[in-house]
């Protein structure tokens, strides 16, 4: 999963929420590279291209992002977004290689978005928090009013990762920490050229 060509990397700095467990970041590739080299990137460019050509958006159908090692547990607030020449899917998202607690400390707003011409492939991570998660994942972690509690008898599963998503969903989404349409708005700035 590791294995990609030269590309841009921007680390935001004085980003709002800091010692999250993902670095505030924006990726950008050379798509058709990035492809050759890396068959988990294409099949998640060709998921990207699916999505912007019109298939519905679903955890199962949105990209996941090539370089982590681990799955995505929720999707939530996916919407198709708009740059200065591009177009990509943004989305709310937590990964783990376990059933993991939904917490904010794992919280990311996840960017995948493709220029008009299809040269670059644009992967931002930047972390979000909410009002309704526990701070992190650890068992003790208080679950604020208006979250969802964790299975006892279970732990986190399926139903508990549909309730966390449509709690997520059911937030304005100015109530995330940072705002959600700040976010999208970094996104829309975004030009790349050659």
């Amino acid at each position: 999963w590791e294995i990609a060509p030269a590309h841009l990397q921007f680390t935001l700095t004085g980003y709002q929420l800091q010692d999250k467990f993902f670095e505030p970041q924006i990726l950008v590739y050379p798509t058709d590279e990035y492809a050759q080299l890396n068959s988990i990137a294409a099949e998640q460019i060709q998921k990207l291209k699916a999505i912007l050509a019109g298939t519905a958006l679903s955890k199962e159908t949105v990209p996941n992002i090539p370089i982590f090692n681990a799955a995505p547990l929720i999707a939530s607030k996916m919407q198709v977004i708009n740059f200065r020449n591009g177009r990509g899917v943004r989305l709310l998202s937590q990964y783990a290689q376990y059933p993991a607690p939904i917490n904010n400390h794992e919280l990311f707003y996840h960017f995948q978005g493709l220029t008009d011409d299809g040269k670059y492939y644009i992967i931002a991570v930047l972390p979000v928090t909410s009002s309704i998660l526990a701070e992190d994942d650890k068992p003790e972690a208080t679950i604020p009013e208006g979250g969802v509690a964790i299975p006892t008898e279970t732990g986190p599963d399926q139903a508990y990762y549909d309730a966390v998503t449509n709690a997520l969903n059911a937030m304005y989404e100015d109530s995330f920490n940072t705002s959600l349409f700040k976010l999208d708005a970094i996104i829309q700035s975004i030009t790349v050229t050659p």
